[in-house]
């Protein structure tokens, strides 16, 4: 009886093991349909400035904006989307959203960080 459940185990795992390999292909592209596309982009706060001071994506996008704080204390605050990070002085910080609303929004520095902080600001542009 020992004899018959070992060699049934190794034919019980090999064929799960083919029936997985065949079907990892259809179960990977399928996962793949419902992924969102993603825009990462580095940003900088410096000299009262963001670098890139736009961001052009496509509705449904998911943004992942990885922040580097070089000169002083900044705030990222994009309204639209109710986001805000903090970010200071010589800090990194990163944020993720999905970009579902179509349409220009701005964003700026809300932390008074200098003379220049009300010129901080850029652009998320969200189209169809």
């Amino acid at each position: 009886m020992t004899m018959t459940y070992n060699l049934r185990l190794p034919t019980l795992c090999a064929l799960i093991a083919v029936t997985l390999l065949a079907a990892g292909p259809f179960v990977a592209e399928e996962a793949g349909k419902d992924e969102a596309p993603v825009k990462k982009v580095k940003m900088y706060a410096r000299s009262w400035e963001w670098t890139p001071d736009q961001i052009r994506v496509k509705v449904g996008t998911r943004v992942i904006i990885d922040f580097i704080s070089e000169d002083a204390s900044h705030a990222f605050f994009l309204k639209a989307y109710k986001i805000k990070v903090n970010l200071p002085q010589d800090s990194k910080a990163r944020v993720e959203f999905v970009a579902d609303k179509v349409g220009e929004f701005t964003w700026r520095c809300s932390r008074p960080c200098g003379n220049g902080c009300a010129k901080m600001r850029g652009t998320l542009i969200v189209a169809e």
